[in-house]
């Protein structure tokens, strides 16, 4: 009755402190406390409460790791084994060097964390955190680290499996930072999605004996682009071949004017015949506006309206291509927000 009573108090004591937003050291140090005094179950809530922190927020990788052995120590104190062994495989992907304190852990948590190591791969995988990189100008980097010299293969996947670029194949001698630059096999920069670093065994012996995941969140942030100009409305374009309208307008004028050349002085000036001079010219122009009503005549191609209407084509075939070109250049240029969540192992025997 006493420890019920207890471990209610403590919860009534946390809760509000949560809910002032206390960091993920501080629910750390609450939790570090929680197991000391053996409120184990108080003390299993703030330490899981601690590592749910992601981003910015999230524990330093010490920290994390102390966390998940003082879990791991927790819930095996709550006959928890497999959330406590769960706990263990997690802390050996975040650091395979953790070596826990026999002064501070019982002999069972330590006999535990031993036979997860002894079942884990010996590879471990670190982001720095949430990273903002220009595909294919700056790169997202990780670090991978071993006690041994294993080969693998690691590769972003997205979440159907696909593999989107391979980033390295070979040994892992002590630690290695392996980099994605953003882009994919094509040399394109993915949509924003839930993707993955992926790290595998190559040798034949262990492929397909563990699998290590770094999932990872890509955001694409929207990128101002110039719209794209419409296309010339027929308005705008002349006719390519002649018709009756078109030649009716070509010949009026100047069958007009050359009239009004013949006959205006004669009616201004009463009883003065034309001259050689006005006839000629009033036929010159006549002849003219027959020659145009002939070039527009129906069925006839217009050279001249052709040649304007493939300029003003070309010239907003150019400015299409040109914005295009301009558009992809700010869409490379910007950058995309790549952000690490906790390392998963897929293992035998792993939850």
């Amino acid at each position: 009755m006493i420890r019920l009573l207890t471990v209610l108090l403590l919860g009534a004591l946390v809760v509000p402190a949560v809910a002032q937003g206390q960091t993920a050291s501080d629910l750390l140090a609450q939790g570090i406390r929680a197991y000391a005094v053996r409120e184990y179950d108080g003390g299993a809530w703030l330490l899981k409460r601690a590592l749910a922190f992601q981003g910015a927020d999230a524990l330093p990788p010490a920290e994390a790791a102390r966390a998940l052995m003082y879990l791991t120590a927790t819930e095996l104190s709550r006959n928890q084994r497999d959330s406590a062994l769960a706990a263990a495989r997690r802390l050996i992907v975040i650091d395979p060097k953790f070596r826990p304190d026999d002064q501070v852990f019982p002999p069972q948590a330590i006999a535990l964390y031993q036979e997860a190591r002894r079942n884990a791969p010996t590879v471990s995988i670190r982001a720095l955190g949430d990273t903002a990189i220009r595909p294919g100008v700056d790169a997202f980097a990780v670090r991978l680290a071993a006690t041994t010299s294993p080969d693998v293969t690691a590769a972003v996947t997205a979440a159907d499996g696909r593999v989107v670029r391979t980033l390295y194949t070979g040994p892992v001698r002590d630690s290695i930072d392996v980099r994605w630059n953003g882009l994919d096999i094509s040399g394109n920069p993915p949509p924003s999605g839930r993707y993955a670093i992926t790290v595998m065994p190559t040798s034949r012996g262990s492929r397909g004996t563990w699998t290590l995941r770094l999932p990872l969140e890509l955001v694409r942030p929207t990128v101002d682009t110039t719209p794209l100009p419409p296309a010339p409305p027929d308005s705008l374009l002349r006719p390519e071949h002649g018709d009756y309208p078109g030649a009716w307008r070509a010949l009026l004028p100047g069958v007009l004017a050359g009239a009004a050349i013949v006959v205006l002085p004669k009616v201004v000036a009463s009883g003065e015949r034309p001259s050689n001079a006005r006839l000629i010219v009033g036929g010159t122009v006549t002849v003219a506006g027959i020659a145009a009503f002939l070039a527009h005549r129906p069925g006839r191609t217009l050279p001249g309206n052709t040649q304007y209407n493939r300029s003003l084509r070309e010239n907003w075939r150019r400015n299409v291509a040109d914005i295009t070109r301009r558009n992809a250049e700010r869409v490379r240029q910007a950058r995309i927000v790549i952000r690490p969540a906790a390392p998963v192992l897929t293992a035998p025997g792993a939850p």
